[in-house]
């Protein structure tokens, strides 16, 4: 059997001073989880599996993946299975630095870092009494790198014993640290395909195929409640003249613009989607009164107001909207939008900027 085992991306780890067991246990491992990446999308799933698989190997022990946050300012746990929820919330937030605990530390000095007594160690000076309620006696870190190799969190292992890591356990914490990042990568990878696929790559909202599939949704669930569905076309104003007089880059700020606008003022629970162009659409359930339909369309927009960086331009943009219910208009999604857009003319024609219902 080769003394070498592999992780994708990474170089060979030396393992001659390993056991054949020990050895297998790392290939178990490494089999399983790969394994999982390939056939799941379920990824918080998979990092849970990749903890357990873990402790398996290092008893009296639970472990932890901590990432940083967005702003990357602070690390959060992302998968603890076997610690208590009221020590991973007292662990998200760590702020990475010189000694802060086993995870920060590793985060801030790129490094791993293994902490045989944390009673004593002064890395975990702040962190005693943390370690003192939930019995953290050693505890080691291991940092994740992603492949543009940066380090954007942390694997580690929290002993219920003093302890120093063995070769074998070093390694282990290398293999899982890869891992998680392999799993993590592919999760960034799918959630990019998903947002080209499902997003409007302007304005980020919903695009035509998110929207059809989450109005099917809301039919079915219309269906058996037996209750409307509301279907809002929204056409900007006399936009094209914008793109013609000020040119597209303006325009397309504009729509970003709009956009947030628009998506502050609906609830959580409705889709807001762009279709193209200047053209909109909005999914809302579970009201069918008019006037509070009304009320929507006319919130859209109010109080709307452009202005350029430099206060150049100032632009009050006004919208015509067109206004469908399901499954009083149609019996089928493509048709309430299709009057949808019927009305939307028909409230253009007015020109008394109110909606209108088809």
């Amino acid at each position: 059997m080769s003394r070498e085992l592999h992780i994708i991306a990474d170089t060979p780890l030396d393992t001659a001073q390993l056991s054949t067991e020990q050895l297998n246990q790392l290939l178990v491992i490494q089999k399983d989880i790969l394994e999982l990446v390939i056939t799941s999308s379920d990824y918080q799933s998979t990092l849970n599996a990749l903890c357990r698989a873990a402790e398996s190997i290092v008893s009296n022990s639970a472990t932890s993946i901590m990432l940083y946050n967005p702003d990357k300012t602070h690390l959060d746990v992302r998968a603890a299975p076997n610690i208590s929820s009221l020590a991973a919330d007292q662990l998200s937030g760590l702020v990475p630095g010189e000694n802060a605990g086993s995870c920060g530390t590793a985060v801030f000095k790129q490094q791993p870092q293994y902490i045989s007594d944390t009673s004593v160690d002064k890395r975990w000076v702040n962190f005693r009494v943390f370690a003192e309620e939930f019995n953290i006696q050693a505890c080691w870190s291991m940092p994740i790198i992603n492949t543009r190799n940066a380090v954007i969190g942390s694997f580690a292992v929290s002993s219920f014993e003093k302890r120093k890591p063995s070769k074998f356990q070093q390694l282990l914490l290398q293999i899982c640290a890869s891992l998680a990042s392999l799993i993590l990568m592919r999760e960034r990878d799918d959630l990019a395909m998903k947002k080209a696929a499902y997003l409007d790559p302007l304005t980020q909202l919903p695009n035509r195929m998110l929207f059809n599939m989450r109005a099917e949704q809301a039919k079915a669930r219309a269906d058996r409640s037996n209750k409307e569905i509301a279907i809002f076309f929204i056409d900007l104003d006399r936009f094209k003249q914008v793109n013609d007089e000020y040119g597209h880059e303006l325009g397309d700020k504009i729509l970003e613009s709009i956009s947030e606008h628009m998506t502050e003022r609906i609830r959580k629970e409705d889709t807001l989607a762009r279709f193209g162009g200047d053209e909109f659409v909005l999914l809302v359930e579970g009201i069918s009164d008019r006037e509070e339909l009304y009320s929507i369309a006319n919130k859209l927009l109010s109080g709307y107001q452009y202005i350029s960086e430099n206060q150049s331009l100032k632009f009050a943009v006004s919208a015509s909207v067109g206004i469908s219910l399901y499954p009083k208009d149609g019996n089928t999604i493509d048709r309430v939008i299709q009057c949808a857009d019927k009305a939307m003319y028909c409230a253009k024609k007015s020109n008394k900027k109110i909606a209108e219902f088809y």
